[in-house]
């Protein structure tokens, strides 16, 4: 997977990333995404109130989607904010 870059304002030239709003405001909870992989190191992260909406149809698609409101991270930041909460790694 090749990710796009972002200009961050604190840590400069970074890959995007991308978590939702909740995670955003609050690292300090439950973290649910694919596990991290070479490819995709930073994968799309959700919280508990929106991983309600991914259980609803198993994946995200246009029936859940409009409950998730997403915020586009570097992956410095990402990780940062990865580190403060807990993690559920989700298999397909």
């Amino acid at each position: 997977m090749s990710r796009s870059t972002i200009e961050c304002d604190t840590h400069g030239p970074a890959f995007e990333t991308y978590i939702c709003e909740h995670l955003a405001a609050n690292p300090f909870q439950t973290w649910f995404s694919s596990a991290p992989t070479k490819e995709d190191p930073w994968p799309d992260a959700w919280c508990s109130i929106c991983h309600e909406a991914y259980q609803r149809e198993g994946i995200w698609n246009e029936r859940n989607e409009a409950y998730l409101r997403i915020k586009l991270f570097c992956h410095h930041c990402y990780e940062a904010h990865r580190t403060q909460g807990n993690h559920v790694e989700l298999t397909e």
